[in-house]
């Protein structure tokens, strides 16, 4: 692993919650900064955690919250963002067969709910799609994706087995195409700017991939900030 700035990771997630809550300062100390400093030296990346923290964030202000939202809240859905964020650039293939076994296993319990992934998703669609800094395909495609997820979210309630499964492929399908739609609208400056945030997202991870691997996982780190930067959901399941 890289050498990680503990005192700088823990500030920059800290002014990230801060902003997430309207300005209102919550310090990270005590039991947070514990679960912070974890998170730095296992290497997730600080966009990982802000992403997570804004998927908490967005329930804790649907529920009509009037506290401010801790750090220590945010673990789950950190958690969560991560292994998706892992599967994705390829890091399990980096893992020993033991640890990888054990992930394996954890995730066979989970089972996402399928009619709250695409309530979620279609509220972040709905957002994105007034954005004035989205590019015009980019809105395009939103508006074609808020007409599919709305169908399948008619199906998802009570799909279950294989109909749950046909859906959840509709969706990998469909994240496909939006991450194609999100490259190709995306100017060559952004691009640049977001290539050397994923080369700062996977400095830590950088001697455990070959270079075949660092190339899909770079790909895979662009493609999820370009999401970020419009405020578009990931739809993969």
């Amino acid at each position: 692993m890289a050498d990680i700035d503990i005192g700088a990771y823990c500030r920059q997630v800290e002014d990230y919650l801060t902003r997430g809550n309207g300005g209102h300062l919550v310090r990270i100390v005590g039991p947070g900064f514990e679960l912070v400093r974890g998170w730095a030296t296992e290497g997730i990346p600080l966009s990982v955690v802000q992403r997570g923290i804004d998927l908490k964030r967005d329930r804790h202000r649907a529920g009509q919250s009037t506290r401010p939202l801790r750090i220590e809240f945010c673990e789950a859905d950190v958690r969560h963002v991560y292994e998706h964020w892992r599967r994705a650039v390829g890091l399990h293939a980096a893992l020993g067969a033991v640890e990888a076994a054990d992930e394996e296993a954890v995730e066979e319990t989970k089972r996402p709910s399928l009619s709250k992934h695409l309530d979620r998703a279609i509220e972040r669609l709905g957002r994105a799609s007034g954005r004035l800094d989205v590019p015009d395909a980019v809105r395009d495609a939103v508006g074609r994706l808020l007409t599919a997820l709305t169908d399948l979210r008619d199906h998802a309630k009570k799909a279950r087995g294989e109909a749950r499964d046909t859906i959840v492929a509709e969706l990998r399908s469909l994240d496909a195409q939006l991450g194609a739609n999100v490259r190709a609208a995306a100017a060559p400056d952004l691009l640049a700017d977001v290539q050397r945030d994923a080369t700062q997202d996977l400095a830590p991870f950088r001697d455990r991939l070959p270079p075949d691997r660092w190339q899909e996982a770079m790909a895979a780190t662009v493609d999820r900030l370009l999401r970020d930067r419009w405020g578009l959901p990931t739809l993969d399941l």
